[in-house]
């Protein structure tokens, strides 16, 4: 028994209950916001058939799935985001649903992959996606969600950093990187701010791509994040230019009219100055196919926190037929570590998760006990009844303390044959005798409806 392992495996954690109080209050918000622009939740498995979790995910990622086989030798994986799961949901329910289909899911994804900070093994993951839609009004809804959603949360200092895919095929075209090297390139690209220049230049050479064709990428592009305007009309010219195969210069242009017509939009919204542009932003995941962004913090150093991009190939892949489709994914995890960076104390602040606390001094008061606390918590006030069962007020009351709980209700023989509570509030000291319906009254904050209205 000595020798079983106590810890948690790498990569996860264990969460006190304060800090739980914060990870919900987060993602509950999120719900709400995603609930506020019109998406529906939906669930899915957490573990799908491996070849459907990597059917188009890229070799890198896929090394990143935990796979295992069941009893039946069935090979299958954790789900490592909700994009992949939602392309089978929408085609095997695509009749059943409305369009075009604005859904969010939250919950728990797993990747095998290097621990380091706001990166872990097992994480939260809240994504809303929008499929059957081809215009750019989608992804400017979604950047609209975010904006929205963070400001709710009390971010301020972060940037919204945009690409297409399409764009990048161009740019690696002009660089005279051929067709059948343009992943790896676009891969070890995907590392530069983790790997640096001299990491994705070895890269490039591991994969047989000159260092040379690196530089002429990184030539091509200027390597300039900033005004995504300004520098996309130069882009445009630098493409119009080039003599490269019809197609892929055709798409490149197409991409930019795309990031023009975006960030106009986004302009009269009023998000233009979270914008920016970055030629070097790729997104790991192989099914993006237009639009691709993602939003970082100015003054915590912690990598994206929300990121996402249109993949109107991917519901085809599952037998639909090919559908305009887009999304966002928020990283709870990221985003809470960013919050706790930010005000390090704040899980202490947060309000009691409790609000009264029930203690009934023996058991001839204890039926009237519990139908006060019953009638609490009909009304949707959070309620905790002591469990010691021995009566001892000061200890008690020194566990409501500790708990931060502010209000206690004192239930003794005269409080219960006048049915009534003797009420204390921890905070001011103050004293009083009150009906459960005076006592409701204490909390105007709370208005709990019934599940199924009668």
């Amino acid at each position: 028994m000595s020798n079983i392992p106590i810890q948690p495996p790498k990569g996860t954690r264990d969460f006190l209950p304060e800090e739980m109080a914060l990870r919900r209050k987060v993602i509950e918000a999120i719900r709400r916001c995603f609930v506020l622009y019109g998406f529906v939740e939906i669930d899915s498995p957490v573990f799908e058939y491996f070849e459907l979790l990597s059917r188009k995910c890229g070799s890198e990622i896929e090394k990143e799935i935990y796979t295992f086989e069941d009893k039946a030798k069935r090979k299958l994986g954790l789900r490592f985001e909700f994009t992949s799961p939602l392309g089978r949901y929408y085609a095997t329910n695509r009749d059943k649903l409305t369009k075009p289909f604005k859904r969010y899911a939250v919950g728990k994804v797993y990747r095998y992959e290097n621990t380091q900070a706001g990166r872990y093994r097992e994480f939260f993951q809240a994504d809303a996606d929008i499929i059957g839609s081809y215009g750019m009004e989608v992804e400017l809804e979604l950047l609209d969600l975010a904006v929205f959603t963070l400001e709710r949360l009390g971010f301020g200092d972060y940037v919204i950093i945009l690409n297409n895919r399409k764009i990048l095929d161009g740019c690696v075209a002009a660089a005279g990187i051929g067709g059948d090297k343009k992943d790896p390139a676009l891969r070890a690209l995907d590392k530069f701010a983790k790997i640096g220049e001299k990491g994705v230049i070895k890269e490039f050479e591991e994969n047989g791509i000159s260092g040379d064709k690196y530089k002429s990428f990184m030539n091509f592009t200027g390597h300039a994040t900033g005004n995504a305007g300004h520098s996309l009309k130069e882009f445009k010219k630098g493409f119009e230019s080039l003599n490269i195969e019809g197609k892929i210069k055709t798409r490149a242009l197409e991409g930019v009219e795309e990031l023009l017509s975006l960030t106009d939009k986004a302009a009269c919204a009023g998000l233009g100055h979270k914008i920016e542009y970055d030629p070097l932003l790729v997104r790991g995941l192989g099914y993006y196919t237009g639009p691709i962004f993602e939003i970082k913090s100015r003054d915590v150093n912690i990598g994206s926190f929300a990121a996402g991009g249109r993949y109107d190939n991917l519901v085809e892949l599952y037998g639909a037929r090919p559908e305009g489709a887009c999304g966002i994914s928020f990283g709870v995890e990221r985003m809470i570590d960013i919050i706790l960076q930010r005000d390090k104390e704040i899980c202490g602040s947060l309000p009691p998760q409790v609000e009264m606390y029930l203690i009934y001094l023996s058991d001839n008061e204890r039926d009237f006990a519990y139908k006060a606390a019953k009638s609490l918590r009909l009304k949707g006030i959070p309620t905790e009844m002591c469990v010691s069962g021995k009566g001892d007020i000061s200890r008690e009351i020194k566990y409501a303390v500790k708990k931060g709980i502010e209000y206690v209700g004192i239930i003794g023989e005269k409080e219960a044959s006048e049915g009534k509570l003797s009420i204390k509030n921890l905070k001011t000291r103050e004293e009083r005798i009150l009906t459960v319906e005076e006592i409701i009254n204490l909390f105007p904050q709370y208005a709990f409806q019934k599940f199924y209205p009668q």
